[in-house]
């Protein structure tokens, strides 16, 4: 018998939730609080213009979502798609300028949570 994952569920409503209000979203990358600054990107990897209520919107849902999961005075990504939070790469790395790779910097060993399990 298949039993409902709350947890990915909630993920899936997470994904849901952002592209109600941003439908093009592929990328949420939430910065440290003190900040105060989010970055949402498209599918072609350019981040895409939005006003400052909606990044702190989205925010707040991508932190209230994964909680005590992530250590939030580090920069993460949130890929929408995949329902997957990752550490944001440092600005040296591949990934941190996401239009530089094409990667979102979308790798296994910055992953920090999934919609279907722990990546850690």
């Amino acid at each position: 018998m298949i039993q409902n994952d709350p947890a990915g569920s909630r993920c899936i409503n997470l994904g849901a939730s952002i592209r109600e209000i941003v439908p093009t979203a592929v990328l949420v990358r939430v910065y440290p609080e003190r900040r105060s600054v989010t970055h949402l990107f498209g599918s072609d990897f350019f981040p895409m213009p939005i006003d400052r209520q909606t990044e702190v919107k989205v925010a707040q849902m991508v932190r209230r979502h994964f909680g005590e999961a992530a250590d939030w005075r580090r920069s993460h990504d949130f890929h929408i798609p995949t329902g997957a939070l990752y550490l944001t790469p440092e600005p040296n790395q591949n990934g941190y300028i996401p239009e530089d790779d094409y990667s979102f910097g979308l790798s296994p060993f910055r992953c920090i949570a999934i919609a279907n399990g722990d990546c850690r």
